[in-house]
């Protein structure tokens, strides 16, 4: 199980961890909506207007930075409003019941509810809509990638100071 675990983090870390910026993202857009929507209407109507603004961005930028594209756009676009329904029911369904019944304050259930969405959100996308693929190279590949890297310049940096030392350069 913990073999399995470590696989898919080095697999899949590095998109994960750029669509944890694609969310934070997109988050803040969500809270940022839902304060200013909050003036103009109730909170389950600011929870939906947040939810779409900042869903509209998460597409755009999950499709940009996050994930390797596999189909068109088109029906990229038919699976997304597809998961973004059923992500949209779960993270208002938290947000409502901590909000309604349990008497959390406004803000921390919306949180709530939006990193509930999170797992959902990143699943839907990297299993189900993008390519399962991931779009960065493993996070072993990564360091090893970063090693050789440092190894050659540490080489470079050797052979000029060689060449300085003779007058060569």
């Amino acid at each position: 199980m913990i073999d399995r675990m470590a696989k898919f983090v080095d697999v899949y870390g590095i998109g994960l961890i750029a669509y944890l910026g694609v969310s934070f993202c997109s988050a803040l857009v969500e809270w940022s909506t839902f304060a200013v929507a909050l003036t103009m209407m109730s909170p389950v109507q600011a929870a939906c207007a947040g939810f779409v603004v900042a869903t509209s961005l998460n597409s755009v930028l999950s499709r940009r930075f996050a994930f390797s594209s596999c189909l068109g756009w088109f029906s990229e676009l038919a699976l997304m409003t597809l998961a973004n329904a059923a992500v949209f029911v779960w993270n208002l369904t938290v947000f409502y019941l901590l909000y309604k019944f349990l008497a959390v304050p406004l803000f921390i259930a919306k949180i709530i509810g939006t990193i509930a969405g999170f797992v959902i959100n990143y699943s839907a996308r990297q299993f189900w809509i993008f390519s399962r693929l991931p779009r960065y190279a493993s996070m072993s590949r990564q360091f090893t990638i970063g090693l050789v890297r440092a190894e050659n310049h540490d080489a470079n940096d050797g052979i000029r100071r060689q060449a300085d030392s003779r007058g060569d350069a």
